[in-house]
């Protein structure tokens, strides 16, 4: 998969992240979309024949705000990964949220490297990796599923440019 080198395009790079991680692909972990935290549940019973998940939020949150020199779009991307495990099972919901967390670090470490050395050439410019959110699920978020999400923060650059031929005087 080819991923565009002028803007970034979280949609493909994300799901791509989930379907070459060998830890992942090891445990079987399915790599797809899903239309922000309401939509979990759909897409899990939608793909029943997978017990666990690295889901892209097809749903960005951003805001537009001004900085010497110019402005900028933020965008706000998540992913969710999600392992399911024996309901009831202490030993293997540990496991399964320690494996949640052990992807989570490998993919942070590759988009650190991927930014670092321009992989996709400009369009991981202006990603944001001094903070990163995360947050696990409880036990009883979902039935006998567990895992955490993670958003990160990109702010590109915004012609703000006014034209007077775009409007009606």
């Amino acid at each position: 998969m080819e991923i565009n080198k002028t803007t970034f395009d979280d949609l493909a790079y994300f799901k791509e992240l989930g379907e070459k991680n060998l830890l992942a692909k090891a445990n079987g972990f399915f790599s797809g979309y899903c239309s922000g935290p309401d939509g979990l549940d759909q897409v899990m019973a939608e793909y029943r024949d997978y017990a666990n998940f690295i889901l892209v939020d097809d749903t960005t949150s951003g805001n537009t705000f001004g900085a010497k020199p110019g402005w900028f779009d933020r965008k706000v991307y998540a992913v969710y990964i999600i392992a399911g495990y024996e309901y009831g099972n202490e030993d293997d919901y540990k496991a399964k949220l320690a494996l949640c967390r052990q992807i989570f670090k490998q993919m942070l470490s590759r988009v650190i490297r991927d930014k670092a050395q321009m992989t996709y050439g400009k369009a991981m410019m202006y990603m944001n990796l001094e903070t990163i959110f995360s947050q696990e699920y409880g036990r009883y978020s979902f039935n006998g599923a567990t895992g955490l999400f993670f958003q990160l923060q990109n702010n590109e650059p915004l012609n703000l440019v006014y034209d007077a031929n775009e409007w009606e005087e």
